[in-house]
Parts: C-alpha cells; structure tokens; sequence
C-alpha cells in the first residue's frame, strides 16, 4: 500500500505546473516540450470560407480558397478534426479522427468539390538541409489527369512523375537555383502549362499544389500555389505562366491598390512607381485600380492574356479621366552591344514629342500623348551614355532635358514622359522615369529593393533610384486565431507516391 501511494504521490509531483522539471530520468517529459504542429490548406474551389476545430478548439477561422492557415500548436494524440463553413458550425462538411504524433508537424489538405469534399492527411518532414531545397508536389485539381511535373520544358526531365489527384508525393531534395517546371499529362510531353522561373533556395523546404480545374467555363483557373514550410507554413507564391506589370502614372490620382481577380497584389503604390512584373495566370484576368485603402475603383479592365505574355499597364491622364495604356513587352535579349528602348507620353497637356540627340538627330518621333514609340514595341540602339533631348515634335523647342543617360549592353528600358508641362501649383512637373524591364540580379542588390523592374527618376541628371523585384518564394502571412465537440470515426493517412 505504502508503495501505491508513494506512486500516486510521484505523479501528482510530477504533474504539478513548475515541478514537471524536477522530475529527472524520463525522456518523454522532454518530448512533451516540442509542440505538435497542424496546418489546413483550404484546396476546395467551391467551398466558402471554413472554420477548423481539433476537438473542442477552434484552431482556423475564415480559411478561404486557397489559402492556409499556417501551423498551429495542437495537442497529440488520436484527434478528431472537423471543418465547418464559417459562422455555421452545425453545417459539418469534414470531419474525422486523425493520428498527430507527439513533436511533429502535419498538413491537412481539404479537396475536391463541396459537395464531395475529402481529406489528404499527411506527415511533414521539415528537417532542414542546409545545402538543399526540399521541395514536394500535391494533385489537388479534381478534374485534371494523373501528371507528370518537369524542369525547362513538356520535353524535360520529370521530377514528380504519375502524380493523380489526391496524391501527395515525398519532399525532394534539389540543389538551390532558378527552376522552370512545366505541366504534361502523365507519360506524355504534351504541355498543360509551362511556368515562369522560379528560385527555390537552399535550406527553405517548400509544398506545391495543384489546384482550380481545366475547365475554361468555371473562371477558377487551373494553377499551382508553392507553400513554404520552413517558417509558420502559410506564405506561399503562385506559380505564373504570365505577367503584368502596373504603373502610375495618373499625376494628380493619390497612391493606389492593384486587385488581379479582385485580389489586392499591390498596394499604396504612390505616383510614377511600379510594382514590378507579378506573375499572373494567363487567361482573361480582370485588373481594378482602387484608390489605396478603399473599395473605388478608378479602372476596371479585363487583360487577355496569352502564355508566356509579359504586359505593361500603364494608370495614366488625370484622375477624371483615367484609363489604362496596355503595352506587351518583349523580353527577347537584345543583340551584343545594344540596349532595347521605347519612349511613352503620358503628360496629359503635352503636344507629340520627338526624342531627339543634341545635335537634332531624332531617334524617336512624333509620340503623342497616350501613345507609344514604334507601337509599344522596343527599338534597338547602341549601348552607351546619352545625352537626349525632349522636343515638341517637328521642331527645335527643348522642353526637357535628359542628360547622362546610361544604356547599359543587353538591358530593356522603358522611358516615360509624366507629369504636367504647366503644372499648377502643387502639381508635378514634366518629367521622365526609366523603367529597366530585364533587370540583372546585381540590379537588384544594388538597390535593395523587392520589385521586378527598376525605376530611374530623370529630370535631367542621371539619378539611381529604382524598384526591383525578382521570383524568388516571398514572404505571405496569413494569420489565424484559435472550442467544439462532436464524435464519428475516422482514421485515414494519405499515402504519398514516390516519384
């Protein structure tokens, strides 16, 4: 009897809060620091918004399509999970018992139509190889085939092969690097899709997953969304077969918000910036310029866009009048020794222009407001350091100066008049911005900045700032807060394919 007291007596200690410690000797003690981590992703095209519980507790409000809810601390053991649409918890879409071992972390992927909604359940290895990415693929788009995911092209090597719905493949270790992965049906190089690059790095640990559909009459686009479970599991980048780039250049509009598919991807973007190259799906897309921080919309256009299109649109003439100038960019690299350029009018009380040399040779003619040289389409010059001349066209009149102006060999700029020619008081004056549309890597570095493009304030001296962006996985937070019961059955462990 004294025995079975002094045990119950132990535990109790043991059990105290702030003596767990002092209880040596029993590596489970230990184990039981490590949280057990679970994430939800929201893969369900058609589902509204969803609310998680893991038995009695709320872990995820308000997880829409196609988001996660980053990991959240759980406790281990046979739990049971249930999903709800938000605000409506007796309306039970999902629900089941599922095996979350102690220290570790696990992704619940919630997929297919509403109607039929299923679970993947999957254990995450998020042990970190410093030298390595780890990267590995979901199927979750309910009416694509089975498919293979390759490198370069439909005719690269695969890296997930025979991949069908609801499959989940084991992470992959690959060497850190710029990756362009195309989609083919399973044992075919036929291309579903063929992304622009991609930089996974070493000693980040990524989740892809396809999600939307193929069917063209369901405006939910077939894409794939790149999770990173290095961090809390919730930023991600979509995988991109096209892209725009959106500048302002509307003189007297206040900063504004850029909405793809009335989704915010750019905000408070003030005059004369840009927001680099954002990679959209192609398709038709619809872009709204919003007044930054509010639901006025300024624009409201759809942009077809073709695979592999890469776009400019330009927010431009005074705020009554708004519109937007879409220009295509041709990225193709220029020839040996020369620069790629164009020039745009967008000063709304400017006559044409030419752009002209000192000595009034005209490289560029006749550009009306509104309007583009050479159609939009770039023009090759000789790289070097100019000094240009903006006349009023047909004539000697210098209206602007643009002195020292660097063309680097194999760079694409963008030139762009702005501002008003007689401003008013407190309006901005006739100026020029450049735009280099294929800036290099030491570009970006250089001016520690985060857009794809960078962007040089020109008012006759050669100035250095810029904005650059790459496509590198950024940072996207989704935050989620964390009570609820209920009691069938139900384990299940998705199986993963190997590749």
């Amino acid at each position: 009897m004294k025995t079975l007291w002094k045990a119950i007596v132990v535990m109790l200690v043991c059990l105290s809060p702030g003596i767990a410690l002092a209880c040596q000797g029993d590596d489970k003690v230990d184990k039981v620091d490590k949280e057990t981590e679970l994430r939800v992703l929201h893969m369900s095209y058609d589902a509204p918004a969803i609310d998680v519980w893991v038995t009695n507790e709320i872990i995820a409000t308000n997880l829409v399509y196609p988001e996660s809810s980053g990991y959240m601390t759980v406790r281990p053991g046979n739990r049971l999970v249930t999903v709800a649409p938000t605000g409506d918890p007796e309306n039970v879409v999902l629900e089941g018992r599922f095996k979350l071992d102690n220290r570790e972390s696990f992704t619940l992927v919630a997929v297919d139509q509403v109607g039929q909604i299923d679970a993947l359940f999957t254990k995450d290895d998020r042990t970190i190889v410093e030298d390595k990415a780890k990267i590995r693929f979901i199927h979750a788009s309910p009416d694509a085939p089975a498919v293979d995911i390759r490198t370069e092209s439909a005719v690269g090597m695969p890296v997930f092969a025979n991949v069908a719905f609801k499959e989940i493949t084991p992470y992959l270790e690959v060497d850190g690097g710029e990756y362009v992965f195309a989609v083919t049906p399973a044992g075919t190089q036929t291309e579903v899709v063929t992304f622009n690059p991609v930089t996974l790095e070493n000693g980040q640990i990524y989740t892809a997953v396809a999600i939307g559909t193929l069917d063209d009459t369901d405006e939910v686009p077939f894409m794939v969304r790149v999770f990173i479970d290095t961090d809390d599991g919730a930023a991600f980048v979509d995988l991109a077969d096209a892209r725009i780039m959106a500048i302002h250049a509307s003189p007297d509009a206040p900063p504004v918000d850029l909405l793809v598919d009335d989704k915010a991807v750019a905000t408070e973007l003030p005059f004369t910036e840009n927001t680099g190259y954002l990679g959209v799906m192609s398709g038709t897309r619809n872009l709204k310029v919003n007044a930054a921080g509010t639901d006025t919309t300024v624009i409201d256009a759809d942009l077809d866009l073709q695979p592999g299109a890469n776009l400019s649109v330009f927010a431009f003439d005074v705020l009554e009048n708004i519109q937007p100038l879409v220009l295509e960019d041709d990225l193709t690299e220029p020839t040996e020794g020369k620069a790629n350029v164009r020039v745009v009018h967008l000063s709304p009380d400017a006559p044409p222009v030419d752009i002209t040399l000192p000595d009034g040779t005209v490289l560029f003619d006749a550009i009306a407001f509104g309007e583009a040289s050479n159609n939009g389409m770039f023009t090759p010059l000789d790289a070097g350091t100019y000094d240009l001349e903006v006349r009023l066209a047909g004539t000697d009149t210098v209206v602007l100066p643009l002195s020292g102006i660097t063309l680097e060999d194999g760079k694409i700029y963008t030139v762009f008049a702005n501002g008003f020619a007689q401003p008013a008081e407190g309006q901005p004056a006739l100026n020029a911005e450049i735009i280099i549309n294929n800036p290099s890597a030491q570009d970006m570095v250089d001016d520690d900045a985060t857009d794809d493009s960078t962007d040089d304030d020109t008012n006759g001296d050669e100035t250095g700032g810029d904005d650059t962006a790459d496509d590198r996985l950024p940072d996207r937070d989704r935050d989620r807060e964390p009570d609820r019961d209920r009691e069938p059955d139900r384990d299940r462990d998705q199986a993963c394919l190997t590749d």
